[in-house]
């Protein structure tokens, strides 16, 4: 097995213990991590949810499969370098993810729910993007694409990342009917998927 298959496999091992670690933690505060497809809301929006569900538990063992049996699987050719790139784009995901669930605490929430009791967090790695954690998901799924491109795991990633995008719109309506003007102001200042720090001149300087 090469270096490539090897920090593929720690870093999808990595991505999911930290997502399942912090649903335990979640559950030991009787708090449910994945309401995806659960609680209050329109039922159009819960079956879309419960699909998303499908498909994120579906996308595990798929991206394990194209790692190990790579040479098995119908793949398409590609270079070293998109490979590592691929791999970057992972490692970046699984860094990205674990930063959001951190800095959102036990309001960290897979899904939404409008009797659900959180707060609009704004600060850490969400001053830069209002959606880390699903950032956090597209990197992984493109990244190891990208480093594992046969046909069923390049597929997936393409639906799991549109899917994700609607679910990111149907929040972002919940978080305006939440929280009004403060998240609008938040969504006027912090991009949907990644902010760049404006550079600040100095204009003293200036001659």
């Amino acid at each position: 097995m090469d270096i490539i298959k090897i920090s593929a496999l720690i870093l999808l091992s990595a991505f999911y213990i930290t997502y399942f670690i912090k649903m335990r933690l979640l559950k030991r505060q009787n708090i449910t991590g994945n309401i995806l497809g659960k609680g209050q809301k329109p039922k159009a929006k819960a079956h879309f949810e419960t699909i998303l569900r499908t498909a994120t538990i579906v996308g595990v063992p798929i991206k394990f499969a194209s790692v190990i049996w790579a040479n098995l699987l119908w793949s398409l050719p590609t270079l070293s370098i998109i490979r590592e790139n691929g791999l970057i784009l992972m490692l970046f995901g699984v860094v990205v993810f674990l930063l959001a669930v951190i800095v959102m605490k036990d309001n960290w929430r897979a899904g939404y729910s409008y009797e659900q009791n959180t707060q609009l967090v704004t600060k850490g790695v969400y001053k830069f993007s209002r959606n880390p954690a699903f950032v956090g998901f597209d990197l992984i799924y493109i990244g190891c694409a990208l480093a594992f491109p046969n046909i069923l795991n390049i597929i997936f990633a393409f639906l799991v990342v549109v899917l994700f995008h609607i679910q990111i719109l149907g929040e972002e309506e919940f978080l305006f009917k939440k929280f009004g003007q403060q998240y609008l102001e938040y969504k006027n200042n912090v991009n949907r998927y990644i902010t760049l720090p404006r550079l600040k001149r100095n204009h003293e300087n200036k001659i």
